[in-house]
């Protein structure tokens, strides 16, 4: 695996609207278990487009949740591809998609993280999969209580579904910036957490292993799908 990591991605989501992939409405989705190809025809890819094979169950999946098959004069765009033992998707997808019934990931699928926006906030959202099973979903604002900075909190500290992340997020400094006034402690910009997305991400990349070749990104190396909502 290469050494990128994931936290340049969010370095870039949404300051960088030039980059027709990560600008101001985007996700990311990462999985464990799943062919990338599979991964993109779940969230929206049409399966008869894309050049690998599909296995069928993901089929079952783009079946039951995206019942029209007609493509969009303009459809969306996201780059599929896999690192290690992850498949991603970056760009532009069906990331709501995990709101509407019959979705489902297919067996043998592992560990799942799920990052989108809503009206241009910024990776504002997050949910976690675990063998298919959603674990826990919510906002991610980047802010943390300043009482809870205090002791040493950090932007998922209010998930206790999610405390497993601890460690990483801490190594990842995940957490506002305190400082010292007179040798009493103060959170500064009240709890907010610089360069808190490319933190965060840092964090699950340091937690998951999770990787994306920045070269091959920015060159085009990942194959391209067209995705659309229902």
């Amino acid at each position: 695996m290469n050494d990128d990591g994931i936290s340049w991605l969010g370095e870039r989501w949404p300051h960088d609207d030039k980059d027709p992939l990560l600008g101001t409405q985007a996700g990311l989705v990462f999985a464990e278990g799943i062919a990338p190809q599979d991964l993109a025809v779940i969230f929206g890819a049409v399966p008869w487009e894309l050049p690998e094979r599909v296995g069928d169950e993901a089929k079952e999946v783009y079946d039951r949740t995206h019942p029209r098959t007609r493509v969009p004069d303009d459809p969306d765009v996201t780059a599929y591809g896999k690192e290690g033992d992850w498949s991603f998707l970056a760009g532009k997808f069906d990331f709501l998609l995990h709101f509407r019934p019959g979705f489902a990931f297919p067996p043998g699928t592992g560990r799942v993280v799920l990052l989108y926006n809503i009206h241009a906030r910024g990776m504002y959202c997050m949910v976690y999969f675990e063998d298919g099973r959603r674990v826990w979903q919510d906002e991610i604002q980047g802010r943390v209580d300043p009482e809870s900075a205090l002791a040493g909190g950090g932007v998922l500290d209010h998930a206790p579904e999610m405390s497993f992340l601890a460690p990483a997020m801490e190594e990842a400094g995940c957490r506002p910036e305190i400082r010292y006034v007179d040798g009493d402690p103060v959170v500064v910009d009240e709890g907010f957490i610089p360069d808190w997305r490319a933190r965060l991400l840092r964090g699950l990349e340091i937690a998951f292993g999770m990787s994306v070749d920045r070269e091959t990104f920015d060159a085009g190396g990942y194959p391209l799908a067209e995705v659309y909502t229902t």
